[in-house]
């Protein structure tokens, strides 16, 4: 084969490869959003915050009685997500191009809560104990509560910060104690907007291991990553479990009483 012809052959071969590989780029889907800070653990906080309405008077009035001031709970936990969306994205041609607005948003909240930290739980273990152990630490399934909720959100415009927000009301509170894990997801059209975010509190351990050894994995890319250990964490100890009905966007609580024009709004079912 002639030298001029091998060169030929070889950057066609090349410009098809660069083109192919342009091509699959530009059908990626863009990253647009980038989670910036979650709260709602950690630092000296106990964790709760009053409800915006409840005051001793609204108590009494519907109650009849100033009994309910002494109920166990004290607030509600509340943990939120603060993110931004970017101002230009990529179309599936791989062309730049604005971002009027993303349609739907997808945000995955994940908990675990430590029932040891309560002092309800831990009385009623007390009292089992005494009659016999019919209910209390002897069963495994009391140990470890994971709450997860996904939210669709609706209508996300890019040029200021966005907050969306998960509340855990005063009865779950005061049975299944404090949060040890915090993680949240963000996902546009079933694909991930760059990192889980993850918050741990000091010594969380579950049957006296690190929980932070399930926190990572290993990605395409061969580097550790934040994973998604909320769908595996009920296979690694028969002391963790799922129960449902329990997250709630803020939007059901009282508190989308106060400040709802900050916060993304769900998506009407």
């Amino acid at each position: 084969m002639k030298t001029w012809m091998f060169f030929a052959m070889a950057l066609l071969v090349a410009g098809g490869a660069t083109a192919q590989q342009r091509s699959s780029r530009g059908a990626q889907p863009d990253q647009m959003i980038r989670i910036k800070e979650i709260t709602g653990m950690g630092g000296d906080s106990d964790y709760t915050t009053p409800a915006p309405q409840v005051d001793a008077k609204w108590k009494k009035r519907i109650n009849h009685t100033d009994n309910y001031a002494k109920d166990d709970a004290k607030g509600w936990h509340y943990f939120e997500v603060s993110y931004q969306v970017a101002n230009i994205g990529t179309d599936s041609s791989g062309a730049k191009k604005p971002i009027l607005a993303i349609p739907e948003v997808e945000i995955t909240y994940a908990l675990l809560y430590d029932m040891r930290k309560s002092k309800k739980a831990a009385s009623v273990a007390r009292n089992a104990s005494k009659a016999g152990g019919a209910i209390g630490w002897d069963n495994p399934r009391q140990l470890y509560s994971l709450f997860i909720e996904t939210i669709t959100y609706t209508t996300i415009t890019p040029g200021r910060e966005h907050y969306a927000a998960v509340c855990v009301p005063p009865s779950a509170v005061a049975i299944y104690g404090d949060p040890m894990l915090f993680s949240v997801q963000i996902k546009v059209d079933g694909v991930q907007q760059g990192e889980i975010m993850t918050e741990v509190a000091g010594g969380a351990s579950i049957d006296g291991k690190d929980v932070r050894a399930i926190l990572q994995e290993k990605g395409a890319d061969g580097k550790a990553h934040m994973a998604a250990w909320w769908e595996r964490i009920e296979n690694l100890s028969e002391g963790v479990v799922r129960r449902e009905g329990i997250l709630r966007d803020r939007s059901m609580t009282p508190f989308v009483m106060a400040g709802d024009q900050y916060y993304d709004q769900v998506k009407a079912k």
